[in-house]
């Protein structure tokens, strides 16, 4: 007779020499054993079982991390359901928009999981089956409605399994949940601690004071900038942090150099949703490439595009109660980035659906970004096409600087450009960033700040 297979918290819980041993520290500063997190998890399944989730049901939760949040992930998970995340910042129609889409049994909210406990198992808890529907999580596509990637328990361990072995991260360890888990850079977090058994931590009031506490993290890079701020500011702070994977947009060699300093490795990384996170990175060297594949991933450039296949890849697109595939006849996804391979690594161009002709000439907006975060003066900046009866678009500028938004520090930038950028790819026009389309720290979309663009011309 064959042993059941059990979840990675359960292995943990149930082995006598883990279980006891400290897994989790909450926002609130309380900590959890792999032993108490088993309970949490069996408590949440049986709050779900009396709400009459089944292992043919999917849920949906909605709002800020939270370790009910992280409880409810991983008990739909256990449970054999589907779960969901939805971006707490989503108006309320659009949320149940989604419900209806994606066809979501329960939607619970923050308030919906205050104060779960004692609760027992109805019915036994299915075998644990690492290849069925687990984890649907969406991905901003051109249309109003994001796509939702489903991804087996398998192939978020088999992702974790590259990053792990690229960042020396082990049972010793811990990592900071910097990310929310309703995006998948959050869910690899989350992976990377069930799939070596370390610690996981909440940020608590001072998210840099915490993030200083873990040994890794994960951090977009304006995080990593205010990270450095931090640093500046407070020069006698202690830290524990060693390593941090870089990725969700350009990573500049200007940031990468100066947390160097510091004696802290930063990771340059690229990945997809529908690879279950990570699929490129490389220690960051001073050279603007996201290295070569992890462990067990595959890629090919078609035309300049990055096919991608291996390690994490999703079971498909979750559309009227099917699963439909997402690569192409040849078993790849194409990824509709462009890259370019250089000094034997990937060099990552921009997204195809970027591009614009103006004048007859091809602008990969991603390309004058680059420059223009080289010049030292901004922060932040987006290249946006601006339509013109005579060139078709024309590219403007949406930005941060590092001082005040001025005429000077643009006249600054332009001077700089001049002798960097060929004419037709220098904007021609400049605009401070709205402060109001941050969503979170993860991204700003460039689809929100075209239309913000729009609005402001008109």
């Amino acid at each position: 007779m064959s042993a059941t297979k059990l979840f990675p918290w359960q292995i943990f819980a149930n082995d006598p020499q883990c279980r006891e041993k400290i897994a989790l520290y909450s926002s609130q500063g309380g900590v959890f054993t792999w032993g108490e997190i088993e309970q949490k998890i069996n408590e949440t399944a049986a709050f779900l079982q009396a709400r009459g989730i089944s292992s043919e049901s999917a849920v949906a939760f909605c709002g800020k991390n939270s370790e009910a949040i992280l409880f409810l992930y991983l008990a739909t998970i256990q449970l054999g359901s589907k779960i969901l995340g939805l971006n707490p910042a989503f108006p309320l129609e659009k949320i149940t928009e989604l419900c209806r889409e994606y066809a979501i049994d329960l939607c619970l909210f923050d308030k919906d999981l205050q104060g779960i406990s004692g609760g027992n198992l109805s019915v036994g808890l299915p075998q644990a089956d690492f290849f069925r529907p687990a984890t649907m999580t969406l991905t901003s596509g051109s249309s109003d409605l994001p796509k939702a990637v489903v991804h087996h328990v398998q192939a978020h361990l088999d992702n974790a399994r590259g990053v792990c072995q690229l960042m020396h991260f082990d049972s010793s360890q811990s990592w900071l949940l910097s990310l929310p888990l309703y995006h998948v850079s959050g869910q690899g977090i989350v992976w990377r601690w069930l799939f070596c058994g370390a610690e996981l931590r909440f940020p608590q009031s001072d998210f840099y004071e915490s993030l200083l506490q873990t040994t890794h993290v994960s951090l977009v890079p304006t995080q990593l900038q205010r990270l450095l701020d931090y640093l500046m500011q407070h020069p006698q702070a202690t830290f524990k942090t060693k390593h941090i994977l870089l990725g969700g947009a350009h990573i500049s060699v200007e940031l990468t150099r100066a947390i160097r300093r510091y004696g802290i490795s930063s990771y340059s990384g690229y990945g997809m949703t529908e690879m279950a996170s990570t699929t490129f990175a490389k220690r960051s060297d001073g050279f603007m490439g996201v290295g070569q594949p992890l462990l067990e991933r595959e890629f090919q450039l078609v035309n300049s595009e990055i096919w991608l296949k291996g390690a994490g890849l999703a079971m498909g697109y979750w559309k009227n109660g099917t699963i439909i595939p997402l690569v192409n006849e040849q078993g790849w996804l194409q990824t509709k980035d462009k890259g370019v391979w250089q000094n034997n690594e990937l060099v990552i161009v921009g997204r195809l659906d970027n591009m614009f002709i103006s004048g007859g000439e091809n602008i990969q907006p991603e390309e004058i970004e680059k420059v223009i975060l080289g010049s030292g003066l901004v922060k932040q900046v987006f290249v946006l096409p601006k339509s013109d009866t005579e060139f078709g678009a024309r590219p403007v500028a949406v930005l941060e600087f590092y001082e005040q938004f001025t005429e000077r520090a643009v006249e600054m930038l332009r001077i700089f450009l001049q002798t960097h950028l060929a004419r037709f790819k220098q904007p021609v026009e400049y605009y401070p960033l709205p402060k109001d389309l941050e969503q979170g720290a993860i991204k700003i979309s460039r689809k929100a700040l075209a239309q913000w663009l729009v609005s402001r011309i008109e």
